[in-house]
């Protein structure tokens, strides 16, 4: 059966998959705006604490450096975090641990803390803490140091002077062991006189004035693009389904107009019908009615037909 289009039929068909496409993009903008709305704001402040070398703790490098990547996990130690929750005290250690990160400037001496948390005060709060804890910790560990250090070699003089009074005097072995007792004692006075100062906080942090949250154009944007290609999916899902098998004879099935209505010939009982050499019907002469289609006529050599 042949198809009858039309053009308000294409008109009809284009407007319905334009307007899937574009109501289909419009909900998903309207989508990536809801949820920027609901998307929860987080705020990063950033604390900037110098590392000044302490000779007890740079066992291994020259006074004048210090090993960066050491002090970067110090920074985040167990012992740092829980100095810098004591003075919080709206966080925990493993909430603090895990929304900071350290940073280290490329030939520098310098640790950057970035502390995330949901209000810009609560992240500066927390950064400047937590690079004051270091700070304490790295010379608290240095004193610990100088400390036990200390006190080893306040064993080690002892010892060496039992055995410098029990040898004779201007003895050989006497004025060796006089040299390493002054030896210990020099080490024992420089240590002691070891500075413990770790570094400063040099620039403290600021509460941020914007979110980590991305614009509202991001989401927007976003939104439009997964809009356009669902949109598109079920704009060619619709079409495909208006232009079906079932949908195409509905069309030229409704298209088509109804035939007008022709009066068929009407033979009476006792009426002569009379055919020509191909079997059709002939029209009588008072019928002047059109034959709309053929009528069985009896078989050749019947001309009359009663009922």
């Amino acid at each position: 059966m042949a198809t009858h289009w039309t053009l308000e039929d294409l008109y009809r068909g284009v407007m319905q998959s334009w307007m899937v496409l574009v109501g289909t993009v419009v909900a998903f903008a309207l989508i990536g705006f809801g949820i920027f709305v609901i998307y929860p704001q987080k705020y990063t402040a950033s604390a900037q604490h110098t590392v000044e070398p302490i000779s007890v703790l740079s066992v291994g490098s020259s006074f004048n450096t210090v090993n960066m990547e050491t002090e970067k996990v110090v920074a985040t130690s167990t012992a740092v975090l829980k100095r810098a929750v004591e003075d919080l005290e709206d966080t925990s250690v493993e909430a603090l641990r895990n929304n900071t990160v350290i940073e280290v400037p490329r030939n520098s001496q310098v640790l950057i803390f970035d502390v995330t948390a949901n209000t810009p005060q609560a992240a500066a709060d927390r950064a400047n803490a937590l690079a004051e804890a270091y700070g304490a910790q790295r010379t608290d560990n240095a004193r610990a140091v100088v400390e036990q250090t200390t006190a080893e070699l306040g064993d080690s003089i002892a010892q060496l002077q039992a055995v410098l009074d029990s040898q004779p005097i201007d003895s050989s072995e006497r004025a060796a062991t006089q040299l390493q007792l002054q030896s210990l004692l020099d080490q024992q006075a420089r240590i002691t006189a070891t500075p413990f100062y770790s570094g400063s906080l040099v620039t403290p942090a600021d509460p941020p004035q914007k979110s980590n949250r991305p614009s509202a154009l991001v989401f927007i944007a976003a939104g439009l693009f997964l809009g356009i290609l669902v949109g598109a999916i079920a704009a060619l899902i619709v079409s495909r389904v208006r232009n079906g098998p079932g949908a195409t004879y509905k069309r030229s099935t409704a298209g088509e107009e109804e035939p007008e209505t022709a009066t068929d010939v009407v033979v009476e009982p006792d009426q002569e019908v009379e055919l020509d050499e191909d079997d059709r019907l002939l029209e009588p002469e008072d019928g002047g009615l059109p034959v709309s289609r053929p009528i069985g006529a009896p078989k050749r050599g019947h001309t009359t037909a009663r009922r």
